[in-house]
Order: C-alpha cells, then sequence, then structure tokens
C-alpha cells in the first residue's frame, strides 16, 4: 500500500469515525436546545431553535422537580461508593497477588466467575439478605454493594501489583515495616495510575447505576440522580412539561462530562501503563 492510499484509508476511517460521533452526539445537542424552549415552542417545532434562551427552564428543574436532592445523593453516593470499592478492591488485588496463602487461587478463580452470573440471577437471594438485614431502602445499604472487593477492580489492580517488585516490600520489612505500612506507604502510592483510572471508571458507573438504588431506595427522598430522573419522566407523562425535563437530563450529564474531560488522559495512561499489565 503506497502513501497516497494510506492517506485515502486515513481520511475514510476519519470520516466514518466523525459521522459516528455525530450520531452520539446529537441527541444529547438536540436535548440542551430544547431545554431553551417554552413549551408551546417545543411542541410547535421539536427541531426549530429557541427564540430566546429561557434559563428559568433549570431553575424550575433544580427547584420545582427535585434535582437538586437528587445531585446530593448522588455526588455523596458516587464519592463514598467509589472510595469504598476502590480502597477495598485494591486491598484485596494486592493480597492475592503477593501473598502466598491457601485459596488464593480459588479467590481469584471465584472473582473471574462471578462475571458469568447476570446480576439478575442473584437479584431474589439479594433483595431477600437486604431485607433481613434492614438495608433495604438505605444509603448505607447501597453503599455496602457498591464496596465489594471482588468487582472488575479487583481484576485490573491485580495485574497491576503482580507486576510491582517485590523488593520494595522486603526492603520495607527489613527496616521495620508492617503490612498495613507497606500497603499503604509503598504499594498504594505505586499504583497510582491504575487506582486513578478504575477510580474514574467506577465513578462514572456509580453516577449512572439505575439498576440497584431503583431496586433497593423506596423513599424518593433518598433518590439518586438516575432514579430521580426516571421519576420525574413518569411525571411529565402527565404534566408535559418536557423542556423541565431536558434541562433536568442536560444538567445530569454536566458533572461526568467535566469529569471524563479533565481526566481523559490519566484514564488511558492508567490503564496502559498498569492497569492491564501481568
Amino acid at each position: 500500500m503506497n502513501s497516497f492510499q494510506r492517506k485515502g484509508s486515513g481520511l475514510l476511517l476519519q470520516i466514518g469515525l466523525f459521522a459516528y460521533a455525530t450520531t452520539i452526539l446529537y441527541p444529547f445537542l438536540w436535548m440542551a436546545i430544547n431545554a431553551f424552549k417554552s413549551n408551546p415552542e417545543f411542541y410547535a417545532d421539536v427541531w426549530s431553535w429557541p427564540e430566546k434562551l429561557r434559563w428559568s427552564n433549570y431553575g424550575k428543574a433544580w427547584q420545582e422537580s427535585g434535582l437538586g436532592n437528587y445531585f446530593f445523593n448522588s455526588f455523596y453516593i458516587t464519592a463514598a461508593g467509589t472510595f469504598l470499592s476502590v480502597i477495598f478492591s485494591s486491598m484485596a488485588a494486592y493480597t492475592v497477588a503477593k501473598y502466598k496463602f491457601t485459596g488464593k487461587n480459588v479467590v481469584y478463580f471465584f472473582a473471574i466467575s462471578s462475571f458469568l452470573i447476570p446480576q439478575v440471577g442473584s437479584l431474589a437471594a439479594l433483595y431477600k439478605l437486604m431485607l433481613d438485614l434492614h438495608l433495604y431502602n438505605s444509603h448505607i445499604g447501597l453503599l455496602i454493594l457498591y464496596s465489594g472487593g471482588l468487582s472488575m477492580n479487583f481484576i485490573i489492580l491485580h495485574g497491576f501489583y503482580r507486576g510491582v517488585s517485590w523488593e520494595y516490600g522486603e526492603a520495607a520489612f527489613i527496616d521495620g515495616a508492617s503490612h498495613w505500612q507497606i500497603f499503604f506507604r509503598i504499594m498504594l502510592p505505586l499504583s497510582g495510575p491504575s487506582i486513578a483510572a478504575v477510580s474514574l471508571v467506577t465513578m462514572v458507573s456509580v453516577w449512572n447505576d439505575y439498576f440497584l438504588p431503583f431496586m433497593f431506595l423506596q423513599d424518593d427522598r433518598l433518590y439518586t440522580i438516575s432514579v430521580g430522573l426516571y421519576d420525574m419522566m413518569l411525571k411529565q407523562q402527565y404534566a408535559a412539561d418536557w423542556t423541565t425535563l431536558f434541562a433536568a437530563l442536560t444538567l445530569s450529564v454536566l458533572p461526568i462530562l467535566f469529569v471524563f474531560i479533565l481526566f481523559q488522559n490519566k484514564l488511558v495512561s492508567g490503564f496502559t501503563t498498569g492497569g492491564l499489565k501481568g
């Protein structure tokens, strides 16, 4: 293949990727545009530009629709759930990767095989467990579900810790360090790029999660943003105030979009430099 053919292939690939990106971005742009309209404008022509920017739709979505409370719940659940998930996964991955004990291969096997079981397959048992432990309709119960150590984060971090030389740990033992000190002062800082990558992925996953909050939160004061938006959508079937719903949807996208734009380089480098090694 000569240079002209390579350039032509590259141009076609770029055009194809641009077209694919357009199909993804266009619904969001359409939603954001209609969020500035009045309801009569929206019903008159859903494809037109707004006559003027109605910022009041965002204020209405935030205050009257309860979006502010949903945002607070999601920020709290996302921050705490991400921290618990990453720290417990990191502890489990480090232990299995660096220590020799009976059953370590069994632990790794169960971590891998758990992905073969669909989430709905264990739903009945999980629902009964949450009821028996009085964790149903509670943020604490939801955080416990997010804090499991044998998750995808475990697989990624296990690969990283396997690639870290144990000489660091041996030198620290000679200097009198404990197992906890080696983990928190040596191994955890060394895994910084991978920790950042899995934290970002976990953050997006928890923020967008609909299934677990929908199943285990009943009080609308405890709703996260995903469940709250669904509740708003049901109400709009009767109120028909779709522009307010579009404003709420636009606001819900902005935090994760901002985080991804700000940290996308760390996300890619974290996986390529450490998270998938071993």
